[in-house]
């Protein structure tokens, strides 16, 4: 009789268990995507893998990563979005190797918002699993704004005119292109009569200025170089002609740009009596 042959069909490997979302905040550490994977297949052994940002990639942003096993290696091509697994290693092994796979955004400042989609594909030597997706939706975190350049010590003498009390302050913020207001803040060393302390401010077309109780408060809505600008043209000025008004004050500067307020910083202004005493 006739011999009978037969053909082996492979089938795909399957991979289930994708689909969920991983949140993830600005500043964030990597974060495993998937830990419930489900890989199955009619081989006892899978080739290699492919995690994919499919859509939404930004490439000066998104690190897809993978600690290498002694079966299974990882590389990833940030140009392509591509991480991609390799090396034989038993469906287990690769469905735990793909539930340590991790997401990392590196723009700590103001990344991209956009939703990525994560794709995920298995191989068997021979056929590839079908896409299976999950989804990282990333938000970026509001930055406080930074003023630095302050820290001089200025001298004043009682009854002459005003002066700038610090003019090489600097004002940035990483994720704002707009500061919405700023407080001066002005105090004594004990025993100190501060009573005729003053702060003052030219208004400006974008910023106003409000003096109160020791605290000049500026507002509206005015981009960085300009409260640049304005914080550095505040004057100081003191007409009391009693000696107990010397002494030290304390000027401190906040600003802020509409959610966060800067670390305060601060300056220093030693007033003496005229003539010194």
């Amino acid at each position: 009789s006739a011999a009978t042959s037969f053909i082996r069909f492979n089938a795909s490997p399957t991979l289930t268990g994708a689909g969920g979302t991983l949140p993830f905040s600005e500043g964030d550490s990597a974060a495993v995507i998937e830990s419930a994977l489900s890989l199955s297949d009619d081989d006892a052994n899978i080739a290699s893998a492919t995690i994919t940002i499919s859509s939404g990639h930004v490439s000066s942003e998104d690190v897809l990563a993978f600690t290498n096993t002694s079966e299974i290696t990882g590389s990833w091509d940030s140009s392509t979005g591509e991480l991609t697994l390799s090396g034989p290693a038993t469906k287990a092994q690769y469905e735990a190797a793909l539930e340590t796979v991790t997401y990392r955004n590196t723009n700590t400042d103001d990344p991209n918002n956009g939703t990525r989609t994560v794709s995920w594909v298995v191989n068997d030597g021979t056929a590839n699993s079908s896409a299976i997706t999950s989804t990282i939706s990333v938000t970026a975190v509001n930055d406080a704004p930074v003023l630095a350049g302050a820290g001089l010590t200025g001298n004043y003498t009682l009854f002459n005119a005003a002066i700038v009390i610090d003019s090489t302050l600097v004002v940035s913020d990483v994720d704002d292109v707009i500061i919405e207001g700023a407080t001066i803040t002005i105090s004594t060393g004990s025993g100190v009569d501060g009573n005729d302390d003053f702060l003052d401010f030219t208004d400006t077309p974008e910023i106003t200025g409000s003096w109160s109780a020791g605290v000049l408060t500026l507002s509206g809505n005015a981009t960085k170089a300009q409260y640049e600008a304005a914080l550095e043209s505040i004057t100081y000025s003191n007409f009391s002609e009693s000696s107990s008004a010397a002494g030290t004050r304390t000027i401190t500067w906040i600003i802020y740009d509409g959610e966060n307020f800067s670390i305060p910083y601060t300056s220093f202004l030693n007033v003496v009596a005229s003539g010194g005493g």
